[in-house]
């Protein structure tokens, strides 16, 4: 990490300053003189830092594509983004310091141009301008008290955005499975929102809850692991496992496998997240819930809890009674063949819990 005049200087921060240079002449290590025109959408998933942007080279071509930021131009390499064909698209490599003699070239051989960051940026008050925001002379008009009411008023509007979004979807669809698809979104996080939402769509509520499945805890993790596509057997780099839990796993999915729909393993983004928000320890966690309702059944269940949370701290009551604990080989891996070298964490802890309770038990 780049540090000038105490200042660290992080990709994260080159992101904050990037659209900050709207409308500004710079000029590439190539000599191109561009301007930023549009500075492009965030992206939150993988792939280059800002989707669909827009610069103009001298003056008069427009370009539209992607831009990648970096702390060295020597990142572009470090971090495999040369072998990387969701990278094709970068029409800008925005850095802070050209180091070396290379120059940045994308997988299907062509070559971005880079642009270092203007060094006067670095030198400001602020890195983020925060007083300069709107937002931030609301202070010198409302006291703290009517600053606190304003947040609440928005909070409870988007609340009742929220519930009367779900209650639309619960005209169409049955409320077991919205509840369902809803805890699966939340599980997947922003990276695997999409492919939880369509596994839930692939193996729904009804069907995992029915006589076949509803006693055994392996046949709902043979059955959802193996219809995302997940398991050892079905990815790139898989291989054969000799844990018996793993065995089992793979022997009851060769048998119900042609009854499935299966996902690919390139439906599941697993770079830039957390061991421990492993897509396959989240799918393991819901089957451990959906074994845990399976008596009363999952919206009947998570519906009971909500009526005898007790009125003083049920939120943490609530939480308590969401989170999961797994047992044997789940005990300690975060995924297949990845064991956990340090503590043996939830398979769905206090954070997450609270998250489902808020983002989708509470607002259903």
């Amino acid at each position: 990490m780049l540090t000038r005049k105490r200042i660290k200087i992080s990709e994260k921060l080159i992101a904050l300053k990037w659209p900050q240079l709207l409308g500004r002449e710079l000029i590439t290590e190539g000599g191109e003189q561009i301007r930023l025109i549009y500075p492009g959408r965030v992206n939150g998933d993988s792939g280059p830092d800002f989707r669909d942007a827009i610069i103009a080279i001298d003056e008069s071509n427009l370009v539209k594509g992607d831009i990648e930021v970096h702390v060295e131009s020597s990142d572009w390499y470090n971090h495999g983004h040369h072998f990387d064909s969701k990278y094709n698209d970068v029409i800008l490599h925005v850095v802070t310091k050209h180091d070396g003699n290379s120059i940045t070239v994308a997988q299907n051989g062509k070559p971005v141009p880079v642009l270092c960051l203007p060094y006067e940026l670095w030198y400001q008050a602020y890195l983020i301008p925060y007083h300069r925001l709107p937002c931030f002379q609301l202070t010198k008009r409302r006291d703290r008290q009517a600053l606190m009411e304003l947040l609440g008023i928005a909070g409870e509007e988007r609340f009742r955005q929220k519930a009367s979004l779900f209650q639309a979807v619960c005209q169409q669809e049955e409320a077991g499975q919205v509840l369902f698809q809803g805890m699966m979104r939340a599980l997947g996080y922003s990276k695997n929102m999409k492919p939880f939402e369509e596994l839930a769509h692939r193996v729904p509520r009804g069907f995992i809850e029915g006589m076949e499945l509803r006693e055994s805890l392996v046949l709902k993790q043979a059955w959802l692991l193996g219809t995302a596509g997940l398991l050892p057997s079905q990815r790139l780099h898989g291989g054969f496992l000799k844990e018996r839990e793993v065995q089992e796993l793979e022997q009851i999915w060769r048998l119900i496998a042609k009854k499935a729909k299966t996902m690919s393993e390139n439906d599941w983004n697993f770079s830039h997240i957390y061991p421990n928000n492993s897509p396959v320890r989240r799918i393991v966690a819901q089957s451990y819930l959906l074994q845990r309702y399976r008596e009363t059944g999952l919206l009947r269940g998570i519906l009971q809890l909500v009526e005898e949370a007790p009125l003083i701290a049920g939120y943490r009551w609530l939480e308590d009674s969401l989170i999961v604990f797994g047992s044997g080989y789940w005990q300690d891996h975060f995924d297949f063949d990845v064991g956990a070298k340090t503590r043996k964490s939830a398979l769905l802890g206090h954070g997450k819990a609270a998250e489902i309770i808020i983002k989708v038990i509470i607002t259903k």
